[in-house]
């Protein structure tokens, strides 16, 4: 009963990091003077919807990194000032993608990747 109950625990602590790792590589680099990501070619390649999310990873990652940034979570107005993405563009994606609950949303309507739904942005990547 206890492995059962062990089983449905989310913790930070268990987030796999080669997986953060492999989400980001093909897509971005990460500066860690100005706390930007920096867009590869395949970038140019992806949705308006997986560009949100590679980029909700990348800051996840500067976080794990400990990158000057104030914290992982990013308003829709902040997605779209650094990703160059039309806020009109974001803000229903961006809904779609927390009421699918691949995203969540914490006070002040900032957004992120919950650590247990990394695996669906891996596998959203793939399609």
């Amino acid at each position: 009963m206890d492995d059962e109950l062990e089983a449905l625990v989310v913790s930070e602590k268990k987030l796999d990091k080669n997986l953060v790792a492999d989400i980001l590589t093909p897509y971005v680099k990460l500066d860690k003077d100005t706390c930007n990501i920096r867009p590869l070619e395949a970038w140019l390649g992806l949705g308006t919807d997986l560009k949100i999310l590679v980029y909700l990873v990348a800051r996840k990652a500067m976080i794990l990194l400990r990158f000057n940034l104030e914290a992982e979570r990013a308003t829709a107005s902040e997605i779209a000032n650094d990703t160059n993405i039309k806020l009109d563009a974001v803000n229903p994606l961006i809904r779609k993608m927390y009421a699918e609950g691949i995203v969540d949303r914490s006070k002040g309507r900032r957004y992120f990747v919950p650590d247990d739904a990394i695996d669906r942005v891996r596998e959203k990547l793939k399609q």
